[in-house]
């Protein structure tokens, strides 16, 4: 299995900080590998949304890396799932409060599969959690 992940601490609220990442549309704000992502639904954002999303890929080249969310368990865990593009694993954010900071979890696996460099991928898409923690810092 293909496995990554990475965690931060956040001085915030647990509410603003699991609804700014559930809802996919922020994510160009924290992940800078997104070039555009958008919601074409008028449900709201939970068990079955699926973001668009296109992703810089390698020189100069768009991939798409639409994603299904498949879990909300609302202030614990987002699941997802990546529909589209050169790899598709799954993909989960857990949250856990300790007093006014909020540690959140992102983590990326794909089952049956054993490659160092997807693994490396992985890490790197994962460790754009700390530029989450950067947006909360700057707020």
């Amino acid at each position: 299995m293909a496995y990554a992940n990475a965690s931060v601490v956040i001085d915030g609220e647990l509410d603003q900080i699991f609804e700014f990442i559930l809802d996919g549309r922020n994510n160009k704000k924290w992940r800078p590998g997104v070039k555009t992502v958008e919601y074409p639904s008028e449900e709201p954002i939970g068990p079955g949304a699926v973001f668009l999303q296109e992703m810089n890929g390698p020189p100069s080249r768009t991939i798409k890396a639409d994603y299904k969310i498949i879990e909300c368990d609302r202030y614990k865990k987002i699941s997802f799932f990546i529909l589209n593009g050169p790899y598709t694993p799954v993909g989960s954010f857990s949250f856990e409060v300790t007093g006014n900071q909020v540690s959140v979890e992102f983590s990326m696996e794909e089952a049956g599969v054993v490659s160092p460099e997807r693994e490396k991928h992985f890490q790197k898409v994962v460790n754009d959690i700390y530029n989450l923690q950067e947006h909360f810092e700057r707020k």
